[in-house]
């Protein structure tokens, strides 16, 4: 048989990276469409995720995976979901009353906390190299894609970007092609972060960019200026026709996010964080006091409570038949969201794919920009004059 027949109807395995699964829209969205286009073009492929939180990959997107990391950082939480061939005790399982005693005993010691810690992430991390090795054999590609990927904001530079590096290396030890598609460009702000990404760039037999400026930001890690420019993958996401709303009311989105919330976010600043809901309070206070019906949303786990907070602040600023048009609407999965999206004349959106999502289903944006990648895309779209800096807002 031909040799490019053969290539053609042989099945492909693939495995992807993401710093997903902890309940971020927006990489729902990116990896929805990944896997759409992989099944497309390859309709037998097997397809693998290695993510934060392997058992909210296999709910959501329908594929096994595993974690990508081999321990948790400060705001980069791998979740491990079952027992690991060392024999450590799993979710939900005590350790010996012997096993207690003797870690107590160890724990008293001077500098035993700090020590154990270092040998348990040591071990951790042989562990899993092992475990990614073994669950690589046998595949064809290791595809890095969309958002987060070059970015040391969570959890530093041995959060995702050591993630990279290490799954670069694996790739080329597996025999597989390394594949980096439409990243984005965030934090890189240590030399550490950037010599891993720059290795694991360099390791890549594909590399395209979701804008020219991650491109530039990224060349000091390795990118090179010849890389293509290949828009986020959210945007080939495939969605169901849309039925415009019936008429009536203009009906308007809001979307705050957590931005410099205490409770979450890596570098807080609690007067940055009330300054975000007040304004976003008071364009959804002044639309419906217009005569408009108001939502209000997030696209991130982490935003549910900034949306309740900032929707009990503007009601504040009603009358009791205002506050019938000002409603909250949970979502936790990209189709409701895209459905909800479709319902809106007009959205008012902080997180980059809570703006990207809605051109998607052609919705008019607002753009509240709390970080560059969001008013590269708004200017890159020639819609600067609807974008706002977040703290100018």
């Amino acid at each position: 048989m031909p040799a490019c027949y053969t290539s053609i109807v042989t099945d492909v395995r693939v495995a992807f990276v993401s710093p997903s699964g902890l309940g971020n829209l927006g990489d729902a969205a990116i990896l929805d469409s990944l896997l759409a286009g992989i099944r497309r073009r390859r309709p037998g492929a097997e397809i693998v995720g290695f993510t934060l939180n392997p058992a909210d990959t296999r709910a959501r997107h329908g594929v096994e995976a595993h974690t990508c990391g081999a321990f948790a950082l400060p705001h980069y939480g791998v979740r491990r979901t079952s027992r690991g061939p060392a024999g450590e005790a799993g979710p939900g399982e005590e350790p010996s009353p012997r096993l207690r005693r003797l870690r107590r005993a160890v724990g008293a010691l001077p500098g035993a906390r700090q020590g154990r810690r270092a040998v348990m992430m040591a071990v951790a991390e042989l562990r899993h190299r092992r475990e990614v090795a073994a669950r690589l054999a046998g595949f064809d590609h290791v595809v890095v894609a969309g958002g987060g990927q070059l970015d040391e904001f969570w959890g530093g530079p041995l959060g995702h970007p050591y993630t990279l590096y290490r799954f670069s290396r694996a790739a080329r030890r597996a025999g597989a092609r390394f594949d980096v598609l439409s990243v984005g460009t965030g934090t890189l702000a240590t030399p550490l972060g950037r010599r891993l990404v720059r290795r694991a760039l360099a390791g890549a037999a594909y590399r395209s960019f979701r804008d020219a400026r991650s491109r530039e930001l990224a060349q000091v890690a390795g990118a090179l200026a010849g890389d293509p420019i290949v828009p986020d993958l959210a945007y080939a996401l495939p969605v169901a026709p849309i039925v415009p709303p019936p008429g009536g009311r203009r009906r308007i989105g809001v979307a705050p996010m957590c931005y410099a919330d205490p409770r979450v976010w890596p570098k807080p600043d609690a007067a940055r964080y009330a300054h975000h809901l007040e304004t976003m309070a008071a364009i959804a206070a002044r639309a419906v006091r217009d005569g408009h019906e108001v939502a209000m949303f997030g696209t991130d786990r982490p935003d549910g409570a900034p949306v309740a907070e900032c929707h009990a602040i503007a009601a504040h600023q009603l009358t009791g038949d205002e506050r019938a048009r000002l409603r909250v609407v949970a979502v936790d999965e990209v189709a409701p969201l895209m459905g909800l999206l479709a319902t809106f004349d007009a959205v008012v959106a902080a997180r980059f794919h809570g703006v990207l999502l809605a051109h998607v289903v052609g919705c008019p944006v607002l753009a509240v920009s709390h970080e560059r990648k969001v008013a590269t895309l708004m200017s890159e779209l020639g819609h600067d004059a609807y974008c706002a800096p977040i703290d100018e807002l």
